[in-house]
């Protein structure tokens, strides 16, 4: 017998066919009207390409049904190129789906209970947009009576294609003469029946999108299921945009691997991976690598399956060394079962690579630049450096970047400050920065990124003296891996100047934020060479840092250096900088001679601040408070508290008309101070719950490391012990997350007092379980409870708070 490959598809299965229906040549060729010749022509392969005319009488004399006529017209070969892959839609039959209940649950009820009929998953390649369309296939086939059809349009390339595939995969013969329309004949064919039609990738031909609607319109009993990383932006489709899977959360990594499965992207990892016998991680350690496997990934559902896939030769930590060193692929081909297209993550994106227009695709190569996503703002001022005005605008960006978000390489995210913001997933940024060192386009977008990001801390340094700095903080906290590489690149290309302004600039938001051990690493990066600027930035950005741990005796080594070269850059806010922490230095050691001293030479180098740049002026005003500050803190340290209650009371009108919130927030705490000295622990109380109220949704880390302690210490002194030991647990957390050490004499005194009275208040097992709840207690919740302990102490003869629901 001649074998299948030898006649052809199309030969054998009309083969079989009329055997199947015990039919001669002789008997087909009397139904068909075609000639036994023909017949035998076919079936023996020698015409391959048979007209449709042909194929539609063979069908009708074969009284075929719907399955076996569509099977047939998809084994002819087609004339423009190669034949989608169509057929009826026999269910799932694949590999379990991982954390796709509500997608499922979603687009089920869209297509069954909504009544949309033109729905179109996108996103990107490897997210898992065909299985989860034949998923949702196989739950609602019954509300499709007609059938559901199936068809792979990946192998078509022309959109003028895509209706003839589908007419064949519905079973409709193309007439010969054309005179009927194609769709008024695909029409024809559904009438009357509910037909579910599957169009599985279709990013490459998403101009077909009219024609489709087009057709919709005329067959009101079809209803289309399509997926592509585009939308193909017509008005009767529904896009639904498919998204990685759930990652495990940063603290998940200590967790053991039954509560880690619970992370979609950790589940399908395990799963795949034990399928071909992997190694699967056990314990703490195992947990963690798993976990940062799975974020390397990025969730997306191909790449953990290929990463899975090498499982089988990789431990889990080799295989996460290999990622973390920038590897696209692990260098372990796929299963066999999948597309060569789809056989790593590599040929997946130059698929999706190669949809792009040319200046769409050096966009995409230099954003892979980007560390942890991107701002419009940043991406449009590192392309016109790249390339300089008038060749790049704003407005020239924006459309190439949608093409990207369209293609599904580039991402939206979420924004902290409402400017547009993007992110590539991680295997797609590693293959990006691959071809883009290819291409010549890494390192001179690398240069950019950094000219910028040295730009951006500079700006965030001036703004972070001026109001409304919550917006700042937020834009820094985002874009820290970016100013991180920034830094980076700086120092590789030998510009410690410029990296010295990056670190430095950046110290006000690692103070505030209390993210201080991260900052002084920073700034050991540019220690010690480079410019008398770039020195003094370095040093007054180290004294900053070493104010918020408490490290006094180096912060005031570093300050005669500081001040010396602040004065020979020139630099007056520097200068002021500089002068001010040195006497902060003096105060918080008890040298309040050489305190005043300083203060007085920062209140009259303030005045120079903001004459030659008009930016500037809320820094004068800054600097102002903070010597109102400084008094405020030498006269209750010198024992004056009514003379230093005044004075700080006027520090607050300042922070207020300033509107610098830190700035107020620390007002705040200072007064308090002064008057829990004074014995006025309810005023005290008032004002901490003011400066909280300002601290904790900035989160300021700096100013909630003296406010904490200090209201615990109130809360004990005024007969509220188990409110004290919650609130001192969780300033024991902050300590520990922050390495804020509120040092200044008075304050620590007052919580230690405090302490000491809730110590004596409380059996040792209340105390520590009242500590144990504090110290573990999230952010918003201890906001909560200090807010309660606040108003308890304002509210004469209350008790103490209970930990029942606050905790």
């Amino acid at each position: 017998m001649v074998g299948t490959s030898a006649v052809g598809a199309f030969a054998a299965r009309l083969r079989a066919l009329r055997e199947a229906r015990s039919l001669t040549q002789e008997e087909l060729s009397e139904r068909s009207g075609l000639s036994v010749k023909a017949i035998g022509a076919l079936e023996r392969g020698e015409r391959r390409r048979p007209h449709p005319h042909t194929v539609r009488a063979l069908a009708d004399a074969l009284l075929l049904g719907d399955a076996e006529r569509a099977a047939l017209v998809a084994a002819v070969p087609s004339r423009g190129g190669p034949a989608a892959a169509a057929g009826a839609f026999a269910g799932s039959g694949l590999a379990p789906i991982f954390g796709r209940d509500e997608d499922l649950t979603r687009v089920a009820d869209l297509l069954t209970v909504h009544g949309a009929r033109f729905l179109t998953l996108t996103g990107p390649g490897g997210v898992g947009k065909t299985r989860l369309a034949t998923e949702v296939a196989a739950r609602v086939r019954d509300a499709f009576p007609g059938g559901v059809r199936l068809l792979d349009l990946a192998a078509v390339r022309e959109p003028d294609e895509v209706l003839p595939q589908v007419a064949a995969a519905l079973g409709v013969v193309e007439e010969p003469t054309g005179t009927v329309h194609l769709v008024e004949r695909v029409a024809g064919h559904l009438a009357g029946r509910r037909v579910l039609l599957v169009l599985d990738n279709l990013e490459q031909v998403v101009a077909c999108g009219p024609r489709l609607a087009d057709l919709l319109g005329h067959a009101p009993g079809l209803t289309v299921l399509a997926t592509s990383r585009a939308p193909l932006r017509v008005r009767a489709e529904q896009v639904v945009p498919v998204v990685p899977l759930a990652l495990p959360g940063l603290d998940d990594g200590a967790a053991d691997l039954t509560a880690l499965a619970a992370s979609p992207a950790v589940a399908m990892f395990l799963d795949r991976a034990s399928a071909v016998g992997g190694q699967v991680p056990d314990g703490a350690a195992g947990a963690a690598t798993l976990a940062a496997i799975t974020r390397r990934l990025d969730g997306l559902p191909l790449a953990i399956e290929l990463a899975a896939a090498a499982a089988r030769v990789l431990p889990p930590d080799a295989l996460l060394a290999r990622l973390e060193a920038g590897t696209t692929d692990v260098g372990v081909a796929g299963p066999r079962d999948l597309p060569v297209r789809q056989r790593s993550m590599t040929a997946v994106l130059d698929g999706s690579v190669g949809l792009l227009e040319p200046e769409q695709r050096d966009l995409f190569l230099r954003a892979a630049v980007f560390s942890g996503g991107f701002s419009l703002d940043w991406l449009t001022a590192v392309e016109a450096l790249v390339e300089p005005p008038p060749t790049v605008h704003a407005d020239d960006v924006v459309p190439r970047v949608a093409a990207l978000v369209d293609q599904a390489l580039v991402l939206p995210a979420p924004s902290p400050d409402g400017v547009p913001r993007f992110r590539l997933l991680e295997p797609v940024r590693q293959y990006a920065i691959t071809e883009a060192h290819a291409a010549g386009l890494a390192l001179p977008a690398a240069d950019a990124h950094a000219v910028h990001a040295r730009q951006v801390a500079v700006d965030a340094h001036r703004r972070l003296w001026s109001a409304g700095i919550g917006p700042v903080l937020d834009r820094v906290e985002a874009e820290r891996g970016n100013l991180r590489s920034g830094l980076l690149r700086l120092l590789e290309l030998g510009r410690v100047p410029e990296a010295a302004d990056l670190a430095g600039g950046l110290w006000p938001y690692f103070a505030m934020r209390g993210r201080v051990r991260e900052g002084l690493e920073w700034l050991e990066r540019v220690e010690g060479t480079g410019t008398p600027m770039s020195v003094a930035r370095v040093a007054v950005g180290r004294m900053g840092l070493m104010l918020v741990v408490g490290e006094v005796g180096a912060l005031r080594m570093l300050g005669d250096v500081a001040i010396r070269l602040s004065e020979r850059a020139g630099d007056a806010l520097l200068l002021v900088e500089a002068v001010l922490l040195s006497g902060l230095g003096a105060i918080f050691a008890g040298d309040l001679s050489a305190g005043e001293r300083l203060l007085a030479l920062a209140e009259a180098r303030a005045e120079d601040v903001g004459t030659q740049e008009p930016r500037e002026g809320d820094a004068r005003l800054w600097a102002r408070l903070q010597v109102q500050l400084g008094r405020g803190q030498a006269l209750l340290l010198a024992g004056d508290a009514e003379v230093a209650t005044r004075q700080l009371e006027e520090a607050v009108v300042a922070a207020r008309a300033l509107g610098n919130e830190f700035g107020l927030a620390t007002s705040l705490n200072t007064l308090a101070t002064a008057r829990q000295v004074a014995g006025d622990d309810a005023t005290a109380a008032a004002l901490l719950g003011e400066s909280l109220a300002v601290s904790f949704p900035l989160r300021l880390g700096w100013t909630l490391g003296y406010a904490v302690p200090e209201l615990a210490g109130v809360a004990g002194r005024s007969g509220r012990p188990t409110s004290a030991a919650y609130l001192f647990g969780a300033a024991a957390t902050l300590g520990d997350t922050t390495a804020v050490d509120p040092h200044y004499p008075p304050s620590r005194l007052g919580a230690e007092s405090g302490l000491a009275v809730a110590r004596t208040q409380l059996e040792s097992d209340a105390f520590t379980a009242a500590w144990d709840a504090g110290r573990t207690a999230t952010q918003e919740e201890v906001a909560r409870f200090a807010a309660g302990v606040v108003a308890d102490i304002a509210s004469p003869g209350s008790a103490d708070l209970s930990l029942r629901g606050r905790g």
